[in-house]
């Protein structure tokens, strides 16, 4: 940022999957080249914009906007803004309780969100007094995450409370992850949901993003079976309420109204 408060914007373009994608950055040079490098790694940059962009990626102090073409009329925009999303919580840490909480354990202090989607379940754990990990093997959603965790990190509540911000990893969660990530005392799972049975009112702008890009998590029961292999002392495995465990025969199971926790110790 110049004298005059203004911020250079910096733009790039990548092809992804089959899609393309542009990238509008008023970030530090130095922060946005790290944020990129899953991009890097697994697409092509291109030299120039596409005369269209299925995607619209701008990274910001303030969090991430992304939009995407849905269809020929439709398209569609989210805003990332975790700054925005603690301004209300008036204590640190938040109050631990329900379902979720029982699900994660009562001693666990240090949690793998092995699942990172949109980063909203990571988020409240944050909020709770939580160190968290996510792990997103999918390298958008990786520099999504870590670009909206890295607005939070310097906003006056994490400051203030001395909160430690969730670290993003990209990495295929059906990988051993022992190497890298150490002291974890619970591993959250959040696949994508099964379809329901009874016709379900509209999804939300996010759900119908990771829909489209990201599709079913398929290898869902591989996944959890290779965190319950690995030895990790408790592991979450949320679900719709409607649904069979992923892994037959959890440790016990915590439940709302619209979701369950199968526990795995």
């Amino acid at each position: 940022m110049d004298s005059l408060g203004q911020q250079q914007m910096s733009h790039f373009w990548f092809q992804l999957k089959s899609s393309s994608l542009s990238i509008d950055s008023t970030l530090e040079p130095a922060l946005t080249e790290a944020l990129l490098a899953p991009l890097r790694v697994s697409g092509i940059e291109l030299n120039q914009r596409s005369e269209f962009c299925d995607i619209e990626l701008a990274l910001t102090q303030q969090g991430v906007s992304l939009s995407w073409q849905k269809s020929k009329r439709e398209r569609l925009t989210i805003d990332l803004n975790m700054p925005a999303e603690v301004t209300s919580q008036r204590s640190f840490p938040a109050p631990k309780q329900g379902a979720f909480n029982q699900a994660l354990g009562r001693k666990t202090r240090h949690v793998l969100d092995a699942t990172g989607g949109w980063g909203g379940d990571a988020l409240l754990m944050c909020q709770q007094g939580y160190q968290v990990t996510i792990q997103e093997r999918d390298p958008l959603m990786a520099v999504v995450l870590s670009a909206a965790f890295g607005a939070l990190k310097h906003t006056d509540w994490a400051v203030k409370n001395q909160v430690t911000t969730p670290t993003v990893l990209w990495r295929d969660s059906g990988e051993e992850t022992n190497e890298i990530v150490s002291d974890i005392d619970c591993v959250y799972l959040d696949p994508m949901f099964p379809p329901k049975r009874k016709k379900s009112a509209a999804v939300n702008k996010q759900m119908q993003f990771l829909q489209w890009w990201v599709g079913a998590d398929e290898d869902a029961t591989q996944m959890a079976q290779t965190m319950i292999d690995s030895q990790y002392p408790r592991v979450v495995v949320k679900r719709p309420t409607h649904a069979e465990p992923l892994v037959a025969n959890p440790s016990t199971n915590f439940s709302s109204k619209l979701v369950q926790y199968d526990v795995y110790l």
